[in-house]
């Protein structure tokens, strides 16, 4: 990820030459119906609440899920939609209300110019040193402790060379595992630098300010992601109740 970081920055300064230049959005919704935000705004934030507790309540893992995880305390077991995306949309409303995006690449980019400034080179894509640049870095740092944290406090903390699933998929060892890490870091870095965000920044963080290119980044995002899951898993939803019965979640695998 971080070589991604480093693709990017070198590619940042060629980009107009190569007419993919990714620039601020300016159109929003408001802007475009003519409307004023505030109401939009809450009318939008009550559809996406719906269609989070919905998604929450038709999730076809639930079918298959033990009784007694499912009524194990909150720091146990899985989140579900609703409470996660409840943490997760305050979380960005403090952000937002500062005037800031909450982004994971961007926070990666920011992190890694205040390490390679120890050495005396500052990235051309991060130019300023700010408060901006200082949390997006200091959230990054902190995912991992707070990941850490999350995995003692939930007792799945667990030392194992590989995850089943990750077994299942690169069997063949070390290299062919290495080689998938790194392009999967890279590609996955490098690719939301250029696209001007990620799933959190120019998706979730994205739609508070009701933007329509938010809103048409994130709808592929998940409208694509979804169509897939269902196109391969289709009739075949016995595939989760294997995957639970082998004590495999989110936060284990």
């Amino acid at each position: 990820m971080l070589l991604g970081v480093f693709a990017f920055d070198w590619a940042f300064l060629r980009l107009p030459e190569w007419g993919i230049r990714t620039y601020p959005q300016s159109m929003t919704l408001p802007v475009v119906l003519n409307v004023p935000y505030g109401p939009l705004a809450v009318a939008f934030g009550v559809l996406v609440l719906l269609m989070v507790a919905a998604a929450d309540r038709l999730d076809p893992g639930k079918r298959y899920e033990p009784a007694s995880i499912a009524r194990a305390p909150l720091t146990r077991r899985e989140w579900g939609f609703v409470s996660s995306g409840i943490l997760a949309g305050l979380v960005i409303l403090g952000a937002t209300a500062q005037g800031q995006y909450l982004g994971i690449s961007g926070g990666f980019a920011a992190l890694t110019s205040y390490v390679t400034d120890l050495f005396g080179y500052r990235l051309n894509s991060v130019p300023a040193f700010d408060e901006a640049t200082a949390w997006r870095a200091a959230m990054v740092a902190g995912l991992f402790p707070g990941a850490l944290a999350s995995a003692l406090a939930s007792g799945s903390f667990r030392h194992v060379p590989v995850t089943p699933l990750w077994d299942a998929a690169f069997a063949s060892g070390l290299k062919s595992r290495a080689a998938a890490v790194f392009a999967g870091g890279f590609l996955i870095m490098s690719g939301a630098l250029l696209g001007g965000g990620c799933t959190t920044g120019a998706f979730m963080a994205g739609f508070p300010t009701l933007s329509v290119g938010n809103f048409a980044m994130g709808m592929t995002f998940f409208g694509v992601g979804m169509a897939t899951a269902f196109a391969l898993y289709w009739g075949r939803w016995r595939r989760l109740g294997e995957v639970r019965a082998r004590g495999l979640n989110l936060a284990t695998d």
